[in-house]
């Protein structure tokens, strides 16, 4: 507070008599001048000047911003007020201003007004006043440009409202007088009677903020400042309302920016290297991820230089880059920094340059993405096409890559070399087909690219020749695919030819070949059906005479048994056994002959079936010898069923036949199973094969014993084998003289 300066005739003695304050705004110093009443009223003596800060702290809350507001006012627009107002000492007053136009100078103002005193000090802690006080409660609650109203503690009934209460809530005098202090704060507890007195306890006025809800629903955000007030003896709550829900908003919108700008710094940071440097390029923040992946922090950085993130080899590019930015331009680039412990990292760099108000450049920043795995990738790539295009290049076959329209894009070294006649790739770059070979073939290639093209569909392993520059047929065997892009649309095609000329000649020459060997089946397959008939018609006619040979023998020797000796009979006896082993022969001959060349169909067959019936049919030979059979388990198999029987009943037989006299037979028949077939085997104790006689087993008409001793055509083994080998089969033996043989043979699980 400054002490004003006496100056004559500056209050009216009149104002003085009548105990009004009057005082005048300085608006160039912003000083409160009041005369000596008016200072009384405030609390001071004689003529006093304050500023208008110092004068806001004369008035109780909210009075302050009332009387400030008002200045403010009077001041910019000239507009005059009417406020009752309570000062900090609780007296009431009432104050009056306006702008008042001088003769002196020109267009000149003097803001002025009066201060009357209402009331005098209230109690500590509530004030004694009625609704219908007059003027006093007019102009404090009526006319007072912010909402305010008042409601009982005790019921919480809203019992009065100034014009912008209603005005604010939406409601009519009515209606609003109708509701309760709930109605308008539902969900707080701002209006609960003990939070009230203990409000009223605590301090004379109380200032928060609550949610009130307006006749709409809308939810408004308000600053309350509470006077604890006495109505007719009942304890009221008097509530001046500043509506704050815009500022509300506007807060919860710039924490919303806020965020959201911290939310762009976190993901910057996480995802890019950023470094800000000053006007000299001095480096005054590094963000966590450049360091992490340069090695290096601020202080490294200015210790060191700036030049130590970066190669020597880069020299020219970071120029070119300072040169861009310091010319106020945005740089962009790829750049290579070095690691403080070695090593280096790639970063794809914007480097933005910040102009003041002057238009000068004073700060740099530097936002990186780190792009060292997609560089390396990069690198690997390029070494794995150069890999590529290499074994591309020294294949033997002519490789080639044509666009939409036909003309080579790609051609590997023996296509632009040995087919199209070039010394380098790039002399048939952009080149069709027309270029290189006569109208008419090259329509017809022109032609069949473009239903490939066209289709979308790959052809592959086709036959097509040319003439080369000699005049010679060159045959190629060519696979073309349509190259499609990402989206799958044909871009283009991909060729591949090998010359396959050797082979078509190969393959003529196999042909030749072919139709000789076809010619040579036919003639032997003629003569097969010629030797068939010749086995059967010998057979039969040879059979004819034996049986007469036989039956006259038999006669003879019937009819002159009583005159023949000993001698006659035992010869007519050899002659009838020669024929009958003759006949034998010829059997077993035909039988032979037929193997394989009479189809036999293939049927389910149980082998422990087969084996039983020829035990069977050499039960009496078995009984004779008292022989031992022991018999494995056997499969059911998917086989010609007479040939598999034949040689189960001709290696059972021998087994049986081949004894020493005396012998007891011991003979085991089994089977086993393999991977792809089974193997079954029939073992013996009896003579033997000699091993000098071994090679000869399965050759016909071998007989390895003198007929004397063991009668047989030596048939049997070699029509065997013929039989197993017919139907994919291997079978041999393995035998010891003295010892037994054990012969095996095996049957595919599927025969086709």
């Amino acid at each position: 507070m400054i002490a004003r300066p006496e100056e004559d005739n500056r209050w009216s003695k009149v104002l003085n008599a009548c105990e009004i304050g009057a005082w005048e705004v300085d608006p160039d110093q912003r000083l409160l001048h009041v005369n000596p009443v008016c200072a009384e009223i405030l609390g001071f003596s004689g003529d006093q000047s304050f500023s208008l800060e110092e004068a806001f702290k004369l008035f109780a809350p909210p009075f302050g911003r009332i009387f400030s507001r008002n200045m403010e006012r009077v001041l910019a627009s000239k507009q005059a007020f009417d406020e009752t107002l309570v000062l900090t000492s609780g007296s009431w007053v009432r104050m009056k201003g306006r702008a008042l136009v001088q003769a002196e100078p020109p267009e000149a103002y003097c803001f002025c007004g009066s201060l009357e005193l209402l009331s005098h000090s209230a109690r500590q802690s509530y004030m004694h006043f009625s609704p219908d006080s007059g003027d006093l409660y007019r102009h404090l609650f009526q006319e007072n440009p912010m909402p305010m109203f008042i409601w009982e503690v005790e019921t919480q009934s809203l019992i009065d409202c100034n014009r912008h209460a209603l005005l604010k809530y939406g409601y009519s005098r009515e209606e609003f007088l109708r509701l309760s202090i709930q109605d308008i704060c539902p969900g707080e507890e701002s209006w609960r009677p003990e939070a009230v007195e203990k409000t009223g306890r605590q301090a004379k006025v109380d200032q928060k903020v609550w949610s009130h809800r307006n006749k709409a629903g809308k939810v408004l955000w308000v600053e309350v400042t509470r006077h604890l007030v006495e109505i007719d003896g009942k304890k009221c709550s008097m509530e001046l309302i500043n509506d704050i829900t815009d500022r509300r908003d506007a807060e919860e919108q710039l924490l919303a920016s806020l965020k959201e700008l911290s939310d762009y710094r976190f993901a910057l940071d996480a995802s890019c290297l950023v470094m800000i440097l000053g006007k000299e390029k001095e480096v005054v923040y590094l963000n966590q991820k450049f360091q992490k992946i340069s090695g290096f922090d601020t202080k490294s950085i200015e210790q060191a230089s700036l030049k130590i993130l970066y190669q020597e080899s880069d020299r020219d590019l970071i120029a070119s880059c300072w040169e861009t930015v310091m010319s106020g331009n945005i740089w962009r680039g790829e750049l290579r920094g070095r690691k403080r412990n070695g090593g280096s990292f790639w970063a794809d760099t914007v480097v933005i340059p910040f102009r003041d108000q002057q238009g000068s450049v004073y700060q740099f920043i530097w936002v990186g993405y780190d792009i060292t795995q997609k560089k390396q990738v990069d690198e690997a790539l390029a070494k794995e096409r150069s890999l590529l295009r290499a074994i591309i290049d020294n294949l033997p076959i002519q490789i080639y890559v044509k666009d939409v329209y036909g003309r080579h894009i790609i051609n590997n070294k023996c296509q632009y070399m040995d087919l199209l006649g070039a010394k380098t790739e790039w002399e048939t770059l952009g080149k069709t087909v027309f270029d290189y070979f006569p109208q008419d073939i090259a329509a017809g290639m022109d032609a069949y690219d473009r239903r490939i093209l066209e289709d979308g569909v790959s052809v592959m392993n086709v036959e097509e020749f040319y003439l080369d520059r000699e005049g010679k047929q060159v045959w190629l065997l060519t696979n073309k695919v349509p190259l499609k892009d990402s989206k799958g649309k044909v871009v283009g095609l991909v060729g591949m030819s090998r010359d396959v000329t050797d082979r078509k000649i190969r393959e003529e020459n196999l042909n030749n070949l072919n139709a000789e060997l076809k010619k040579k089946a036919r003639e032997l397959e003629r003569s097969n059906q010629e030797l068939e008939q010749f086995a059967y018609i010998a057979s039969h006619d040879l059979q004819e005479p034996l049986r007469m040979i036989t039956g006259f023998l038999g006669l003879l020797e019937k009819r002159y048994e009583s005159v023949l000796d000993e001698k006659g009979k035992e010869f007519i006896f050899y002659a009838v056994d020669g024929a009958t082993r003759m006949k034998n022969i010829i059997m077993d001959l035909l039988a032979y002959s037929r193997v394989g060349r009479i189809e036999e169909k293939v049927k389910d067959l149980a082998i422990a079936d087969v084996v039983t019936n020829i035990l069977r049919l050499h039960k009496e030979l078995i009984q004779q010898k008292q022989a031992e059979i022991t018999l494995g388990v056997f499969p059911v198999l998917r086989v010609p069923v007479a040939p598999i029987q034949q040689v189960f009943h001709n290696l059972i037989s021998n087994a049986l036949k081949y004894q020493d006299p005396g012998n007891v037979p011991k003979i085991f028949i089994g089977a086993e199973e393999k991977e792809d077939c089974w193997q079954f085997c029939v073992r013996d104790n009896g003579t033997g094969i000699p091993e000098g006689s071994q090679g000869r087993v399965f050759q016909l008409f071998s007989r390895l014993h003198p007929k004397d001793q063991f009668a047989g055509s030596g048939i049997g083994l070699a029509m065997s084998k013929k039989i197993i080998e017919n139907i994919g089969g291997k079978i041999g033996f393995r035998s010891e003289v003295g010892k037994g043989s054990t012969f095996y043979f095996t049957v595919p699980k599927t025969i086709r």
